[in-house]
Parts: C-alpha cells; structure tokens; sequence
C-alpha cells in the first residue's frame, strides 16, 4: 500500500481550511495543517508535499517571503496562494514567484476542485 500524498496549508482561515479539506478529501491527497512557520517550511523541505497552499491577507503579507526559502530548495514544488481580498499589488508579489495558482475570496468550491484536479493531472 503507497502513503497517500499529502498538501500542506499555512496561515489559512478556518473557513479556508474547511473547504480546502472538504475539497481535499474525495481527491487524493490528505491536508496537512500547521500553524508554525518553521514546521512548515521543515514539511515543504523534508515530507516532499504534492503541494504547499498560503494564505495571505493584509495581516500575513510576511507569508510570502516563505515561497523563496522553499523555492531555494524545491524549485518545483506548486505553490497555491488564498488570498484574503483582491489587490494588485498582492497579485503581482505572488505571481514574481511563480506560483502554481492564486485564489481570491470570495472563490467556490468548484474553483479549489478544478485547481486541486489540475494539480494532480500536472503531478502524473
């Protein structure tokens, strides 16, 4: 029997993290959460996730200085931005480190499936 693979989330609203996980479940992989920096960019590095999903919003804009370390070491680990409101500026910084996929609230369900289902077609 293969480990299920697994998605690792940082700095995401519970209600994020609810539909991640509702979304999550039926797929594949397992999500994985942590409140930590360390331990997440520790898990990035060393669990060798399918993916790592940040949130950021105006309190957390610092969790986009992580994508560089992990980037450093797993230059092709897709990275999936929850963003908490819609900015440029937010958009721009995210794009320069060429994430997997940038999501805006207010998003569907169907929206994190599809991203979730593109993920994993992209991972075979």
């Amino acid at each position: 029997m293969t480990a299920r693979q697994e998605m690792l989330a940082f700095g995401c609203r519970a209600d994020d993290l609810a539909l991640l996980t509702e979304t999550v479940d039926p797929l594949e992989p397992a999500l994985r959460v942590t409140d930590d920096p360390g331990e997440f960019a520790r898990r990035a590095v060393s669990d060798r996730p399918l993916a790592v999903v940040l949130g950021v919003g105006r309190g957390t804009l610092a969790n986009l200085d992580m994508i560089p370390v992990i980037r450093a070491v797993r230059r092709e680990l897709p990275v999936i931005l929850i963003a908490e409101d819609a900015s440029l500026e937010l958009e721009r910084q995210a794009r320069q480190h060429k994430i997997f996929y940038y999501l805006v609230h207010p998003f569907e369900r169907s929206e994190v499936e599809a991203v979730l289902k593109d993920l994993l077609r992209s991972r075979k």
